[in-house]
């Protein structure tokens, strides 16, 4: 009976393990898009700044965290992806924000 413990527990951690290494994966690709969308974001704020327009586009963000919601198909998990870009979205602002002082001093 031992046996067929350790031989499940074996199988698990194996589940987890593969299972962990596609995470790893897949959040290298987060990361890499991530990082592409923070230098669009920082061309964005260079246009904003020389319009002298505000950062912030209420608007615009509605219209991104609305087609989030339409993007996912899965309503279990369609507020959780629009409080991740809600945050991106923040992080987005804050960077342009970080940008448009270093450029003043």
């Amino acid at each position: 009976m031992t046996n067929k413990i350790e031989t499940a527990i074996e199988s698990d951690n194996q589940a987890i393990q593969a299972a962990r290494e596609q995470i790893n994966q897949l959040d290298q690709g987060i990361v890499d898009l991530l990082k592409q969308r923070f230098q669009t974001s920082a061309l964005i704020g260079q246009i904003k700044e020389n319009s002298q327009l505000p950062v912030l586009d209420g608007d615009r963000e509605r219209e991104v965290l609305n087609q989030v919601a339409q993007l996912d198909s899965d309503p279990g998990t369609r507020k959780y992806l629009q409080k991740i870009f809600q945050e991106i979205l923040k992080n987005s602002r804050d960077y342009q924000h970080e940008l448009m002082q270093k450029e003043t001093k």
